[in-house]
């Protein structure tokens, strides 16, 4: 007989090319092609039960090969709800010991009712929804900076309009003042403006007067002659001009925006120095308003007489007006002015110097309070509706979130037509002669790339290039080829969070590769980090269909990419897979179970020639799972290896559960069996054991008896 450890290593020294090997044997291929071919076709798990070379194929694949006639107890494993830890333990898989029977049912996407589960569509995939609200929270920065800058323009360049016509001349100035003044600029003609202008305020027939809406106060807010030249020293005078900044920062919807608050504050300082007495103060309504933001007041509750109650109240007087207020915020808004109860000033001026600084200081920090509240609203309300949208017409039709993500990539609603956004959501982002690509508008392209339609304008369902059990798997390869020490750790951690964070936002192989840092991390975790690969090779790999039998990664020479390719979730065009909306399995769970088929079948011709070999190879298919010496005495296969491994009678069992474990512990560390060389020096014992234990053994084979049924 060969020996344990000669056949051992004859198939454990390039794992992937004796797997290889026994993928092509005619019998394996063949029931591989089989189950490839028809594991789609399963729309229950009695259409799965009841083709036996499917379900038998599945049942070996998982070392349950034995259990193929409990048809009745696996159909209560297939249907046991695992979709969540609470729901798992209550299952009845859940409560099974044997952990093949959770990994069997883990397999499959099968629900409680036997019918294969409806994978949920979405309209945006989470990593994209979470970079439109960072994008919708930078676009507000983004338009509060513009809306300071137009401003800059405007102020610093009104003062050089000499007449009617160099107003309407610059359009950027004249874009500002309509806007200012509630006025669409793609609407009015320059002709209308012009006559509104140079309107006689005075004349009730005049045209400004006439035309309806805004258009006789923005012509109050200029000084036109009727023949367009300025009546005076200017176009508009200081205050008209801090009129038209205020209104504009209102009106392009960035009145809460920083560089608004610190105009709106420059303002008040400016203006409160002038206030003369609480009528003053209450008959400017930019000043009134301030201080309804800056002492938190209810703009619905409040009215003048209400706040010249307040103001001219006697706080050393208990039965004052603002002493008899439940709300401390009148309170404080009387101890910040200085008023007569009579209205007059008492003293000097309204404010001290010390009051109007601790006015604009409560006052930003309420604006950026409420800002950040309103801004909260709109995301809750933006993630609470896109969860109900199945289409790019129910997208359309949500006015709200419509307006919410065109603003966020800087569209304007209504200069767009919906039309256009329609055509934008069906494109496919990947393809450079879509719609939105060939449109050369880069917020077109980016708002394609945001969502999940297809070209019917259906949402679909999640695309990835990892699906979750894969990406937990690739950490774990990473982390067990990174070394302990404390320094190498910290690395670890810090490559296995970018990790984890960053390939849930890849589309393709091509963004992938671009990533230097992913593509380390990846041929670290499956220990091709020496292979000089290219890009062009690593994209063979990674674009392989891991199913077709003549693909690049299946291939005997390619036979070490395959795990690396399978663990990703790229097609052959390089492009994300999409989960299709009813399988029986994922292509990763499929390739899982052809993959297992395959060990186990290895491990079987193994066992026909030496079946020490094959407990060998069994135990080092479980090694990475092996958590402790409890593991060990779970599984009678692995427990025979570590009795051989480390002389210990087989007569232990007889102890209690916990001196058993005590034995193996005392001679074994458990955390050895994850250390590729440690596991294979304690192999390398197992099999010269095994060998010494059965020389004189030639006909039985012990090893088949356990493992037949694992």
């Amino acid at each position: 007989m060969i020996s344990t450890f000669l056949t051992y290593t004859s198939y454990a020294s390039d794992m992937s090319r004796s797997l290889a090997r026994v993928s092509g044997q005619a019998e394996v291929s063949s029931a591989t092609a089989y189950y490839n071919a028809n594991i789609g076709k399963v729309k229950s798990v009695d259409d799965f039960m009841n083709n036996h070379r499917l379900f038998s194929y599945a049942m070996k694949a998982y070392g349950l090969e034995d259990m193929t006639y409990a048809k009745a107890f696996m159909k209560k494993v297939l249907t046991s709800d695992i979709s969540t830890s609470t729901n798992l333990q209550k299952s009845f898989v859940g409560k099974l010991t044997d952990p093949r029977f959770l990994k069997f049912a883990q397999a499959f996407q099968f629900s409680a009712d036997g019918k294969v589960a409806t994978q949920p569509v979405t309209a945006q995939q989470a990593n994209d929804q979470s970079d439109l609200i960072n994008l919708y929270t930078q676009q507000q920065v983004n338009k509060g900076a513009t809306a300071a800058d137009d401003s800059a323009y405007y102020q610093a360049n009104i003062g050089n309009v000499a007449s009617v016509d160099d107003l309407v001349g610059n359009t950027r100035l004249l874009n500002y003042a309509l806007t200012a003044y509630g006025i669409d600029a793609s609407i009015a003609s320059a002709s209308a403006i012009k006559q509104v202008l140079t309107s006689d305020l005075s004349d009730p027939g005049s045209f400004a007067n006439q035309m309806p809406g805004n258009y006789k106060l923005l012509a109050e807010a200029f000084s036109f002659n009727t023949d367009g030249s300025i009546n005076g020293a200017s176009a508009q005078s200081s205050d008209d001009v801090s009129f038209t900044v205020y209104r504009y920062y209102d009106a392009s919807g960035t009145g809460g925006s920083a560089p608004a608050a610190a105009f709106k504050s420059q303002y008040y300082q400016d203006a409160i120095a002038g206030v003369s007495s609480v009528d003053d103060l209450l008959g400017n309504a930019r000043l009134f308003i301030y201080l309804e933001t800056a002492f938190g007041l209810d703009p619905s509750e409040q009215s003048t007489a209400i706040l010249r109650n307040v103001l001219t109240s006697d706080l050393s007087d208990p039965n004052s007006y603002a002493n008899q207020q439940t709300n401390d915020a009148y309170r404080a808004l009387a101890a910040a002015f200085n008023f007569n109860t009579d209205g007059s000033i008492n003293g000097s001026e309204a404010q001290t110097a010390s009051q109007t600084d601790s006015t604009v200081s409560s006052f930003m920090t309420n604006n950026t309070t409420a800002v950040e509240k309103y801004q909260s609203s709109q995301i809750n309300f933006y993630k609470t509706d896109i969860a109900k949208i199945a289409s790019v017409s129910d997208f359309i039709k949500d006015t709200g979130l419509y307006g919410f993500v065109l603003s966020a990539f800087g569209i304007d609603p209504s200069k767009t037509s919906k039309l256009t956004i329609e055509k934008v959501l069906e494109s496919d982002a990947s393809n450079p002669s879509s719609y939105a690509n060939m449109s050369h508008n880069s917020a077109y392209s980016k708002l394609a790339a945001a969502f999940n339609f297809d070209a019917d304008g259906k949402a679909k369902t999640a695309s990835s290039a990892q699906v979750n059990a894969s990406l937990v798997s690739t950490i774990k390869l990473y982390n067990s080829e990174m070394g302990d020490a404390k320094a190498e750790k910290k690395q670890t951690s810090d490559e296995d969070t970018y990790y984890g964070n960053t390939i849930g936002t890849i589309k393709s192989v091509d963004e992938f590769l671009k990533n230097k840092r992913l593509v380390t991390f990846a041929l670290t975790a499956f220990d091709l980090q020496d292979k000089a690969l290219s890009n062009d090779t690593l994209r063979k790999i990674l674009t392989s269909d891991p199913t077709d039998p003549k693909s690049f990664i299946n291939k005997p020479e390619n036979s070490a990419y395959r795990s690396m390719a399978v663990a990703f979730n790229f097609g052959t065009d390089g492009k994300d897979l999409t989960t299709p909306t009813q399988q029986v399995q994922t292509r990763s769970q499929m390739v899982a179970t052809t993959d297992a088929y395959a060990r186990q079948t290895l491990e079987e011709n193994a066992g026909d020639q030496n079946e020490g070999a094959r407990l060998a190879l069994y135990f080092q298919r479980l090694a990475p799972s092996i958590t402790s010496a409890y593991s060990i005495l779970a599984d009678k296969a692995l427990l025979q290896v570590a009795q051989t491994a480390l002389g210990l009678p087989t007569s232990m069992s007889n102890a209690d559960i916990d001196v058993q474990a005590n034995m193996i512990t005392k001679k074994l560390k458990i955390a050895d069996l994850q250390d590729p060389e440690k596991l294979k020096k304690f192999l390398a014992r197992f099999s010269a054991m095994y060998d010494i234990n059965n020389s004189d053994i030639t006909q039985t084979n012990p090893a088949i008896t356990i493992l037949s049924s694992r």
